[in-house]
């Protein structure tokens, strides 16, 4: 098992790079969405309830639109919470795979 990781040297540098910008992109994605910037998270709820309502709408629908916690903005803002976690998790191993080398 040594002989085959003996060349290895550390990660490579476009794993390290992926890895630091799926961090940042995460990281940058989840505080627009945690601390609604610009309106993000509340114009995207707004969405989800328009949605909703046009499906149920519909000839036959019995009911109006339900609804849900998926498409609140208390909800949207805590993906954005756990995205931005997910994007600092990314950026430190991403420099522990650095300081691996």
């Amino acid at each position: 098992m040594s002989v085959l990781a003996a060349g290895v040297d550390g990660p490579s540098p476009v794993v390290l790079a992926i890895f630091s910008l799926a961090g940042l992109v995460c990281l940058w994605c989840g505080v627009n969405w945690a601390f609604d910037v610009r309106g993000i998270t509340t114009r995207r709820s707004e969405r989800i309830r328009q949605r909703n309502a046009g499906i149920l709408g519909m000839p036959g629908a019995l009911d109006a639109a339900p609804t849900t916690v998926f498409g609140s903005v208390g909800y949207l803002r805590f993906l954005g919470a756990l995205m931005a976690f997910a994007g600092l998790i990314l950026l430190v191993a991403t420099y522990a795979l650095w300081h691996l080398r």
